[in-house]
Order: C-alpha cells, then sequence, then structure tokens
C-alpha cells in the first residue's frame, strides 16, 4: 500500500471486521466505533447523524465522540514521540512489520505514562 488511504480501505485490507467475526468466542459483545460512512456491518457501531436524532442517541454521540476524540489524540502523541511509525518511506505493509512497530510503541508509551504520569 502505498501514500496516505482512506480510513475505508484500512478497514477492508486489513480484515479486522472479518476478523471480529471470525472469533466472536473472543471478542462477544465487543463492538469496533466507527465513522457512520463505514456502512452497516455487524460489528462496527457508529454515531446517530440526521436531523431527528434523538436526546439518547446525541448523549450517546457526545460521549462516544469524546472516547474518539481521546484515541485520536493518543495516536498524534504516539506519532510524536516515536516518529518511525509516521515515517512513510520505511514503513510499508506487508513489506514491514509495521504493526508490531506499532504495537510496541504504544506499549512503551503506556510505559513512560505509567513512570512520568500524564494520560
Amino acid at each position: 500500500m502505498k501514500g496516505r488511504r482512506h480510513d475505508i480501505t484500512m478497514l477492508r485490507e486489513s480484515k479486522l471486521a472479518d476478523s471480529v467475526v471470525k472469533h466472536r468466542d473472543i471478542f462477544d459483545g465487543y463492538v469496533l466505533y466507527e465513522d457512520p460512512a463505514y456502512g452497516i456491518q455487524p460489528v462496527l457501531v457508529s454515531g446517530f447523524k440526521g436531523a431527528r436524532v434523538s436526546m439518547k442517541e446525541k448523549k450517546f454521540n457526545k460521549m462516544m465522540s469524546s472516547v474518539w476524540e481521546a484515541v485520536e489524540w493518543q495516536f498524534g502523541h504516539l506519532k510524536t514521540q516515536f516518529a518511525l511509525i509516521d515515517y512513510k518511506k520505511s514503513l510499508k505493509i506487508r513489506l514491514s512489520p509495521v504493526g508490531k512497530y506499532v504495537l510496541v510503541s504504544m506499549l512503551l508509551l503506556n510505559c513512560h505514562c505509567c513512570h512520568y504520569g500524564g494520560n
């Protein structure tokens, strides 16, 4: 995969949703929260949109928006602390262990937060 890709393309190519469905025994009760543009899939949940959103749906959207924002902020922090995972010239999906780099970076960032405090 070369260059930036839309999230839906990455989701399809990663087969993450398929893996969650395949391993229902492990992921029972869990879903992936994604953008409404991804369409309806058994394991994808997204915010409510439209003019007739109920108060309960608005509350859900607000709650999930704050979670989404925190996750996006953490990915930004991760890329700041571990620039290698954002270095496009050296990271090629299926040609380098990108997933392992990201997982190790997340682990180290969590260790850093535990030791020094922070989010």
